[in-house]
């Protein structure tokens, strides 16, 4: 995937300016020791304490170090000509060296090139000193560059309102459209863990971008890339036309690191800007105006990448990143951290090095994390509102938190791609009580990515099989479960109970009267309802607290059942018995082929396994109401409704993920009663139709 670093979570080390004399002056000391981007928090507070009682030299010297990290550069330009002119017998030769190697940096990185190929013919003059510096710290750029840029007019800008908005695509990686030299590169990645804009060989070719001729290695993820430096006349991004820029350009064919689109569009551009807002599809740039006073909780790196700065660990924020990764010395593979008090999911890498130790990433899913999220690059500042942890799909499925991904289903299926999304509606119309959906799905992934799914073709073939067999067709979902048995043997109590269950068809409703109503009286298992079960009164258990219905096996002998057994290794004695009732009265319904599971207490319970499939009911005091038909409520409380293993749980708002389990426990769920649901004078209605759990006064 896509992700574009000089070294990916590796803390730099100081390129530039980073050999300051001591001196006897503490202050000197400090501003030394602080040198680096990981300290320019503190530096930049050192400094407004104490800038008005530095000496002279050392003011210079930490105005050098904060305005390079701190997106500065016209001041650092300032103060690295004050130094080298004003106290230049104050200054090493290793501080000269690197004075000079920033001030080159900065001069191409704003694209002063007219200034930057007039310093460069004073420094090459002096032989010994690019001796020394190309043997010492080596130069940034190569003279091809610099000389090939000597009449090219400089860098500008061209922002002709205050903001401007660039749609961007909601999945990973980020792909937006810009224009090059003319070319629309519509598959343009963008990523701020990306110092420079990088095209595609075969991207600059169609656009004619010109090519200076040097060699570049840029390191991602996929290793080393050999790049060459390009000059782009006019680089589109919405309505922003950045003229005159400086690119890499990929020497590889079909390079690895663009997983095959057209471009990356780096930060160096967008360092000219005021703010970068993201929100889900939608990048709000706000144009420069006046300067803003720093306020920095980021900064850049040597590198030129940006890092958000804690006094625990750096974090290279980059949207390049599919995920956030820590390193650690924790040997679990995943962990929650706070990042400025925001849980944030990693995915950890074991290490022991102590330098390692303070870094991290914080990728994609951490942006996306919040409702809008804005890096300031005026105050050098990371913020953030309405913040929500959330995982991917496959988060929320292998760890069954079926209430978190029903809370974020809309957020689900914007932000992820078309195998994910059907992959989500899959799973969750089991959990939705919506079996044609997953059959839909199922059959979609099916037909689009079974090559794509791999050994997850294994998954969805459960999946399938299970809705088939939640609609009682028995024999198509034993074939399924068949094909799954080689991959999933803990399918063989179902395989076999679809088997034992196909000569008798599945569970159906026969409805005499739309609307049924019961008296029930409560006794100890819960509410007591009068039926009919082979000609003969019965009274039963109205459950919806409890998962599977329920009989003993001397009271479905008594009621002339037809009982069934079936091998199940996953069974108490590795067998599994189930009784079937032909018909099942509830006043004006008849319930035909009622599946019961062989339980050893006495009574007749009516449980979920049949109860799903009753468009609504209701329960109020002491009655029960049986709808063929929804009905409606007005004004009423709706709550979301879902059905985990014929356990009915509901969450406490459109909005929460905190939710609860009625009867038996759930993964991420608080288990409560049925009594805590049917309160006196409530209405609880329980809508297996829409999914909704509504409670009313009426």
């Amino acid at each position: 995937m896509i992700r574009l670093k000089s070294i990916l979570l590796i803390v730099f080390a100081s390129l530039s300016a980073s050999a300051f004399s001591q001196t006897d002056s503490s202050l000197p000391a400090e501003v030394q020791r602080l040198d680096g981007y990981g300290n320019a928090v503190e530096l930049w507070e050192l400094y407004k304490d104490s800038a008005a009682v530095m000496d002279e030299a050392t003011r210079l010297r930490a105005g050098i170090s904060l305005y390079y990290y701190l997106n500065r550069p016209d001041e650092m330009l300032r103060c690295v000509d004050s130094l080298l002119t004003l106290y230049p017998e104050t200054c090493t030769e290793n501080e000269i060296l690197s004075c000079n190697y920033v001030k080159m940096e900065k001069l191409l990185e704003k694209g002063s090139y007219k200034e930057l190929n007039a310093w460069w013919k004073q420094f090459s003059r002096d032989e010994n000193l690019c001796r020394k510096m190309g043997e010492t710290i080596g130069f940034p750029y190569r003279t091809e560059v610099i000389e090939g840029l000597a009449d090219v007019p400089d860098f500008r800008m061209e922002f002709p309102g205050s903001e401007c908005t660039v749609p961007v695509s909601c999945t990973y990686p980020l792909v937006l459209s810009v224009n090059v030299d003319g070319t629309e590169l519509s598959e343009t990645i963008f990523d701020t863990g990306a110092p420079n804009t990088f095209l595609t060989i075969e991207a600059a070719r169609k656009c004619g971008v010109r090519l200076l001729g040097d060699t570049v290695a840029v390191q991602s993820m996929f290793g080393v890339s050999q790049a060459t430096t390009g000059l782009v006349k006019t680089l589109r991004v919405g309505d922003i036309t950045f003229y005159n820029t400086v690119v890499h350009v990929s020497l590889l064919e079909n390079d690895p690191i663009f997983s095959g689109h057209d471009a990356i569009l780096g930060v160096k551009e967008l360092r000219n800007v005021s703010t970068v807002e993201f929100e889900l599809g939608t990048l709000r740039i706000k144009k420069a105006e006046r300067k803003e006073m720093l306020n920095p909780n980021f900064s850049f790196s040597e590198g030129g990448q940006l890092f958000l700065l804690s006094p625990e660990r750096n974090y290279l924020l980059d949207t390049g990143g599919q995920s956030s990764f820590s390193n650690t010395t924790d040997p679990a593979s995943t962990k929650i951290m706070e990042v400025y008090g925001y849980p944030v999911h990693f995915q950890n890498t074991y290490t022991e090095n102590p330098d390692s130790l303070r870094s991290a990433l914080l990728g994609l899913p951490f942006f996306q994390g919040f409702e809008t999220c804005v890096l300031d690059f005026e105050r050098m500042r990371f913020s953030g509102e309405n913040y929500h942890l959330r995982g991917s799909y496959s988060d929320y499925i292998n760890s069954n938190n079926m209430l978190g991904l029903d809370t974020w289903i809309e957020w689900l299926d914007k932000t992820t791609d078309e195998m994910g999304r059907w992959l989500t509606h899959s799973y969750r119309g089991l959990l939705k009580n919506d079996y044609n959906a997953t059959i839909l799905y199922t059959d979609s992934l099916l037909n689009k990515y079974q090559q794509e799914l791999g050994g997850s073709v294994f998954f969805v073939l459960n999946l399938r099989a299970a809705a088939l067999a939640y609609m009682g067709f028995y024999k198509e979902a034993g074939e399924l479960m068949k094909i799954c048995l080689q991959a999933m043997p803990d399918m063989a109590g179902s395989y076999n109970k679809c088997i034992a269950l196909e000569p008798f068809g599945g569970q159906q409703l026969d409805w005499k009267k739309e609307v049924v109503v019961l008296n029930a009286t409560k006794g100890e298992k819960g509410f007591m309802i009068p039926a009919r079960v082979a000609g003969g009164s019965y009274r039963i258990c109205f459950a919806p607290d409890k998962a599977v219905s329920t009989i003993s096996k001397a009271e479905a002998v008594k009621l002339n059942m037809n009982v069934i057994e079936f091998e199940d290794p996953l069974s108490r004695g590795g067998k599994t018995r189930m009784a079937i009732a032909p018909e099942l009265i509830l006043g004006d319904l008849v319930i035909r082929n009622a599946q019961f599971e062989i339980s050893d207490e006495e009574g007749l319970v009516l449980g979920n396994s049949v109860l799903r499939l009753i468009p609504q009911f209701a329960i109020l005091n002491n009655r029960i109401m049986l709808y063929q038909h929804p009905q409606q409520y007005e004004g009423a409380e709706e709550l979301p409704l879902l059905l985990s293993n014929y356990v009915l749980c509901f969450r406490e708002s459109e909005k929460s993920e905190k939710g609860y389990s009625i009867g038996a426990a759930v993964p991420y769920a608080e288990q409560i009663t049925l009594q805590d649901v049917c309160k006196p004078d409530v209405k609880a209605v329980f809508d297996l139709e829409r999914m909704k759990l509504i409670l009313t006064s009426d």
